[in-house]
């Protein structure tokens, strides 16, 4: 591809909505739950990149606007050239070339900082709850709900997996709190890692499925891969309510817990 001045100015223009898209994704992705990818050609992701950019000029316009009205009281320094890099661009290279080698340092760091900016305002966005509960369907799907869950700060989810490894006709299956799921583009589990898991073998008789516990020492954590799963099954267990305030009254004190010497019972 050949290098030109229209390029550039392309993929300047492009800058802030890129960096709105990174900033949303970064902002999606919980300890819980690793969203799926962007589907290639995806218009939803398109549809993020184009009004991240109107945003992020938006917001680039309005600062210099305000700089503009400030300056009208006499406090600003006067410099040799226009510090605004909108104008700068409209004006293209005939513009560029009598300009002084400090201005092309401020008009990209300018143009770097409605970038940053939009990034960060994406990232904040994407922690509203009023947006969450809408969007939050479409980035985890069938997950939805165990996602809000968690995010909510008072459960817990434990997923019980059924791997394809079998022995004698009995198949073996694991039980653990979750602490970190991975999607791939259609939405199915890739990964999944487990705390506190517990092993166990599932045979399937005449009078329907049946787990044979063994006695084994508990694994404290555990990777399992998309391409050993046979099934999933998650179940949302809310916390107790002690738990919950303990947490909350140490994240407000900014002191750590006392090391936990069970695990919260679950209801039957």
């Amino acid at each position: 591809m050949a290098f030109s001045y229209t390029l550039f100015l392309v993929l300047l223009l492009l800058f802030p909505g890129l960096c709105f898209w990174a900033g949303w994704r970064f902002g999606e992705r919980t300890d819980f739950l690793t969203p799926s990818p962007d589907v290639p050609n995806s218009t939803l992701t398109l549809f993020i990149v184009v009004i991240g950019t109107l945003l992020g000029h938006l917001l680039g316009t309005s600062v210099y606007t305000l700089q503009t009205l400030w300056c009208r009281t006499g406090l600003c320094v006067p410099i040799s050239f226009d510090p605004n890099v909108y104008r700068a661009l409209v004006k293209g290279v005939a513009g560029a070339g009598t300009a002084p080698d400090a201005a092309f340092e401020i008009w990209l760091f300018s143009m770097l900082m409605i970038g940053l900016g939009t990034g960060a305002f994406a990232y904040w966005m994407s922690h509203w709850r009023w947006i969450t509960e809408r969007l939050d369907p479409i980035a985890f799907g069938w997950l939805t709900p165990a996602v809000q869950a968690v995010k909510r700060g008072d459960s817990f989810v434990v997923a019980y997996v059924l791997t394809n490894t079998s022995h004698e006709g009995a198949s073996i299956a694991y039980e653990g709190t979750v602490q970190q799921l991975a999607l791939d583009g259609d939405q199915s589990i890739k990964l999944i890692v487990l705390n506190d898991v517990d092993r166990f073998l599932v045979r399937i008789t005449g009078s329907g499925l049946e787990r044979l516990d063994s006695e084994s020492t508990p694994i404290a954590q555990l990777q399992i891969a998309g391409d050993e799963i046979v099934n999933v099954a998650l179940e949302i267990v809310r916390a107790p309510e002690q738990d919950v305030e303990a947490v909350e009254s140490a994240s407000d004190a900014e002191t750590p817990l006392p090391a936990r010497t069970e695990p919260p019972v679950r209801p039957e």
